[in-house]
C-alpha cells in the first residue's frame, strides 16, 4: 500500500499540467450554465396571465359594506388587465352586453343581496373569467356578512385596512423553485462530471500508449496499486475542477444550493468516483482509444437528458420519465435538488449508493482485466 502515494502524486501532478484540459471542463460548464439559463429562462419562470381585452359594465346599487367591498374586487382584478366601467341605468347595461360592446354586465342589489351577472355568448371566454372571478368575490363576502352577522366587533380583526380583504390564504408546505440559472447550475456541474470519464480513459490510453506502464510494471510495485494511485489522482483533479464551477455558479451567478452544502458536495464526489471508474473500465476493456471516447460521447448526453440535464424531466413526457431510472444522473440530479428546494434527504443515500455500487463493479473489471496484462 506505501506505493500508492507516490502513483497518486505522479497521477496528479499529470492531470494538473494538462491545461488545456482543466481549462475545458471548467470554462465547457461555466459557459452553458450563462447560454442555457439565458435562453431557457421562460421554462422556469412563473408568469403572472394578464387578461387584456376583457371589458365589464356594472352598477353598483349595494350599501355601504357590500359596494365598498365590490370596490375593492374591482381594483384587485383590474390589476389583472380587466376593464370595469359603470354606469347607473340597467337599461343601457343590458343592451350595451347585447350589442357586443361588453362581455359582461354586474348589478349590485343591496336589498336582496343579490349579485346578477349578464354575459354576452359571443365573449364566450372571457365571460366565464369573470364569472369564475365574481363566484370568488361572492364566497369571500359571505364569509366576512357571516360574521357580522354574529359578531361585527371581528371586522376590525378579519379585513385589512382597507376592508377590501377579507382573508388570507397561505401556503404551509409551498416549494421553492428553481430560477434556470439555478437549475442549470446543478445540472451543467453533474454533466460535466460526467464527462471526467474521459480523464480516467485518458489515464489508461497514456501509459498504453508511451508504454510507461510496463515500466511501472518492473517496478516492486502491485497492479492493484497503480490502480487504485490512477484512479484517486483522477478522482481529485476531477473534484477540484467540479469546485471551480461550483464556486463560481454560487458566488458569481448567486445560484441557490441551499444550506447543505456538506451533503451536496458528497453526492457530487460519489459521482466523480462513478465517472472516473467508467473510463478506467473503458480503457482497460476497449483496446482502440478512438472507439472507446466515442462511447463515452455517445452514453453520456443518453445519460444525461434521461436525468434532466437538459431540460426538466417532468416536460419529457409519460415514458421518458419511466425509462429515466436508468440513468445515474438522474439520481444525482434529483438527490442535489430535493436537498436545495425540499430539504429532503431521502435521495442522498440511493444516489451516492447507486453511484458508488457502479464505481466498485467497473474498479472491480478493471481490476481482473488488468491482473491479466502481461500476466
Amino acid at each position: 500500500m506505501k506505493n500508492i502515494a507516490p502513483i497518486f502524486i505522479k497521477e496528479l501532478k499529470h492531470n494538473l499540467r494538462e491545461k488545456n484540459a482543466n481549462i475545458m471542463m471548467i470554462l465547457f460548464p461555466m459557459a452553458l450554465i450563462l447560454i442555457l439559463g439565458t435562453a431557457l429562462s421562460f421554462m422556469f419562470n412563473s408568469t403572472r396571465i394578464e387578461l387584456e381585452g376583457i371589458k365589464v359594465l356594472y352598477t353598483n346599487r349595494g350599501g355601504s359594506f357590500l359596494g365598498e367591498a365590490f370596490n375593492g374586487f374591482i381594483e384587485m382584478v383590474s390589476n389583472m388587465g380587466i376593464e370595469f366601467e359603470e354606469t347607473d341605468n340597467t337599461r343601457t347595461g343590458i343592451e350595451s352586453v347585447k350589442q357586443a360592446e361588453y362581455s359582461c354586465y354586474v348589478v349590485l342589489e343591496d336589498d336582496s343581496q343579490v349579485i346578477r351577472l349578464y354575459k354576452n355568448d359571443r365573449y364566450y371566454f372571457e365571460a366565464n373569467i369573470v364569472e369564475t372571478l365574481i363566484y370568488g368575490f361572492t364566497e369571500r363576502y359571505n364569509v366576512i356578512a357571516e360574521a357580522a352577522k354574529e359578531n361585527p366587533a371581528m371586522l376590525a380583526d378579519i379585513t385589512d385596512a382597507s376592508g377590501n380583504e377579507f382573508y388570507i390564504t397561505r401556503h404551509l408546505n409551498e416549494k421553492r423553485k428553481p430560477t434556470s440559472t439555478d437549475y442549470y447550475s446543478v445540472t451543467m456541474l453533474t454533466l460535466i462530471l460526467m464527462y471526467s470519464s474521459i480523464t480516467g480513459l485518458s489515464s489508461i490510453k497514456r501509459e498504453q500508449n508511451l508504454k510507461t506502464g510496463n515500466r511501472i510494471l518492473c517496478s516492486p510495485v502491485n497492479k492493484y496499486e497503480i490502480l487504485i494511485g490512477k484512479v484517486m489522482g483522477c478522482i481529485l483533479i476531477t473534484v477540484m475542477q467540479a469546485l471551480v464551477v461550483f464556486l463560481f455558479s454560487k458566488l458569481i451567478l448567486n445560484a441557490n444550493w441551499g444550506g447543505n452544502i456538506g451533503v451536496i458536495l458528497a453526492v457530487i464526489v460519489s459521482e466523480a468516483i462513478m465517472a472516473v471508474s467508467i473510463g478506467t473500465c473503458i480503457g482497460f476493456t476497449i483496446k482502440n482509444e478512438g472507439l472507446s471516447v466515442g462511447i463515452i460521447n455517445l452514453a453520456i448526453p443518453i445519460f444525461v437528458m434521461l436525468g434532466g440535464g437538459y431540460v426538466p424531466i417532468d416536460t419529457m413526457g409519460e415514458f421518458f420519465q419511466k425509462l429515466s431510472v436508468i440513468s445515474p444522473v438522474k439520481w444525482t440530479n434529483q438527490a442535489i435538488f430535493r436537498v436545495i428546494y425540499n430539504n429532503d434527504f431521502s435521495y442522498v443515500p440511493v444516489s451516492i449508493t447507486i453511484n458508488l455500487l457502479i464505481a466498485f463493479l467497473l474498479i472491480m473489471v478493471s481490476s481482473m482485466v488488468y491482473r491479466k496484462e502481461g500476466a
